[in-house]
């Protein structure tokens, strides 16, 4: 089961648009064509964990808690062993059976104050024995903090998230860096971890030419990370779908988007 968390340190920078659409086209897979040299992806059994109080995924999704206060800051908050909870807590996405969702709420900054002993480790120990072969989290844009310690701790791979701007270079920078402190804090304690960074999913406006501002930010991004072509282009099917919650993949003008999400899904999920 490979784990990846989807980061960025700053907000508006379409984390959790990557992070659904990842999930969701790995769930639906990618079907062959008679034209096309790339072989078809199965579809995989995926979960997506809403690691962000904003519970902006969740809403997407339209994920209701399997019962009251049952969502992912249960795990986190736990008083006892958390081990195996997520297949518990993970509700099936009405947009496929192969898609299910850890829902976020509010109450999950509360999470930011926790200093309990080990606490770190609660979402790993959540995922022991999960059935499924893919789980996308989609993280708060946090500078460090419990959140993002318990998502570099469950995660094997660390997928960026950025529009072509100003903000979306600061968000990857302020990311990497809480990575490598996370790295060096491990070091330090003689622990090993097996975490990459695979690159950077970098989303711009429409689909015409670059903006002088969007190519320099573009070229920024290329000097901190890899970036995991194709650039994504944020059509306004996008926003609309998830006013609507729905799956903009199902839709033709969507399709410009998904196929650049499919794209990427081949090459950061193993």
């Amino acid at each position: 089961m490979q784990t990846v968390m989807v980061y960025s340190e700053a907000g508006g920078v379409k984390k959790t648009t990557t992070a659904v659409s990842l999930a969701m086209v790995a769930a639906e897979g990618i079907a062959g064509t008679g034209n096309s040299t790339e072989s078809p992806v199965p579809s995989r059994r995926v979960v997506l964990i809403d690691l962000d109080p904003r519970a902006a995924a969740t809403k997407w999704l339209g994920i209701t808690p399997v019962g009251d206060g049952l969502h992912v800051g249960a795990i986190l908050g736990a008083k006892e062993d958390p081990t195996g909870w997520a297949a518990d807590l993970a509700v099936t996405s009405r947009w496929s059976q192969n898609l299910r969702v850890i829902p976020a709420a509010r109450e999950l900054s509360n999470r930011e104050s926790e200093r309990d002993d080990y606490a770190e480790w609660r979402l790993k120990s959540s995922l022991t024995d999960l059935d499924a072969d893919l789980v996308v989290i989609d993280c708060a844009n946090r500078q460090g903090g419990p959140l993002t310690v318990s998502a570099l701790h469950a995660a094997d791979t660390v997928l960026y998230a950025a529009t072509a701007s100003d903000s979306g270079v600061d968000g990857v920078t302020g990311a990497k860096l809480s990575v490598a402190k996370f790295r060096h804090h491990m070091s330090q304690i003689g622990a090993v971890t097996s975490i990459s960074e695979i690159g950077v999913a970098v989303t711009r406006d429409g689909t015409g030419f670059l903006s002088f501002s969007e190519r320099d930010a573009i070229e920024q991004l290329r000097e901190l990370t890899p970036i995991i072509e194709p650039i994504v282009p944020h059509l306004s099917i996008v926003p609309e779908s998830r006013m609507a919650g729905e799956w903009f993949g199902n839709y033709r003008k969507g399709l410009a988007v998904r196929d650049s999400y499919a794209a990427i899904m081949r090459k950061v999920i193993r």
